[in-house]
């Protein structure tokens, strides 16, 4: 008989941190037990008939990209939402086919020439969904699916009950150290997260938006009122270390936040730390306002530190260089996890 391996982050967990049912399932399980992605979805779905639900798949030999341009070695490759064992299948799945490599996709993406790097070369990449694997969906400018109350957004990286409105950030960055059973960062946002989800780069097929912006813009666009839009959300994230581990190989292959990367500032302060100059003119105005309403002053970035940080003093100095999630404790990813499996 095949089984189904997932693991279920359940409402309470991280003491009460986490306000909804969050289940991650590893692809290799998918395949061990022959099931499609639709069909492991809903399987999840219906093994927690008595509740709400969102599930992701994620790949942990494949790659994807954070929305302000940081590739991390992991992706989710399909998310759903189910709600008391019911899975809509018109709007309530979503997968996210690969992308091929190409040499056009390093030319005109900066960000993606970490896809050549030691660390990632030769993985496959997933993103956002394709037209394909959005048929079923209306044209919006974010990557969602919803079944009942639940609804599992940006390509699984947000996910909320639309009847009562509470809602979660699952990072990738930290839903990829729960597919390791590594450490996880779990907290509120703060305002420095909410102006960061802002500053993403432009990409064919992003997990969160398209070719719509670009390093050094800002999605939101909406001055000082941005570092409020998600800053009282709970968030999932890897440790800050973790983090800043994930900037510096992006940093050591040249790419510059404002230029190449997106102008978030959690990439600005760990750039400023190691020395990088920061191409501040290249930022745009509508984004510095953002920026400098969570204390990230221009004039400051502009002036190259007195003494620049090596590699291993930033990643041990993460928790006081990286800004946001203020409160954040750091979790054993096996003390908030529920080890479930299925009988199929």
């Amino acid at each position: 008989m095949a089984q189904l391996k997932y693991r279920l982050v359940e409402e309470g967990a991280a003491e009460g941190r986490v306000p909804l049912n969050l289940a991650f399932v590893d692809k290799r399980d998918v395949v061990a037990a022959g099931l499609t992605y639709r069909e492991a979805c809903r399987a999840v779905i219906q093994d927690n008939a008595d509740t709400a639900l969102t599930v992701n798949i994620l790949d942990v030999d494949a790659v994807t990209v954070t929305s302000d341009g940081i590739m991390a070695d992991g992706a989710v490759v399909a998310c759903a939402c189910g709600d008391h064992g019911r899975m809509n299948e018109k709007i309530g799945f979503l997968a996210a086919s690969e992308i091929p490599y190409t040499e056009e996709i390093i030319a005109t993406e900066p960000h993606m020439k970490q896809w050549n790097s030691p660390f990632y070369a030769g993985r496959r990449l997933h993103r956002g969904p394709s037209a394909e694997d959005r048929k079923n969906l209306e044209g919006h400018n974010e990557n969602m699916c919803i079944t009942g109350r639940m609804c599992n957004n940006n390509t699984g990286s947000e996910m909320m009950n639309t009847i009562d409105m509470t809602e979660i950030l699952a990072l990738i960055l930290g839903q990829i150290q729960i597919m390791h059973d590594g450490q996880v960062l779990i907290g509120v946002a703060g305002p420095e997260v909410s102006v960061g989800i802002g500053m993403v780069v432009r990409e064919v097929r992003g997990r969160i938006f398209g070719w719509n912006y670009g390093a050094g813009k800002t999605a939101h666009s909406s001055g000082e009122y941005a570092k409020t839009v998600k800053s009282d959300y709970p968030v999932i994230a890897a440790t800050k270390a973790q983090h800043a581990e994930y900037v510096l190989r992006a940093l050591d292959l040249g790419l510059v936040p404002g230029r190449d990367l997106g102008s978030s500032p959690v990439n600005l302060a760990i750039a400023h730390a190691y020395g990088v100059a920061i191409p501040v003119e290249e930022i745009t105005p509508m984004a510095w306002v953002e920026l400098e309403s969570v204390g990230m002053s221009k004039e400051k970035l502009a002036q190259p530190v007195a003494q620049p940080l090596t590699r291993q003093q930033i990643i041990d100095q993460a928790d006081d260089i990286l800004p946001g999630i203020p409160d954040g404790k750091v979790f054993q990813v096996k003390d908030i996890c529920t080890y479930k499996t299925i009988e199929l």
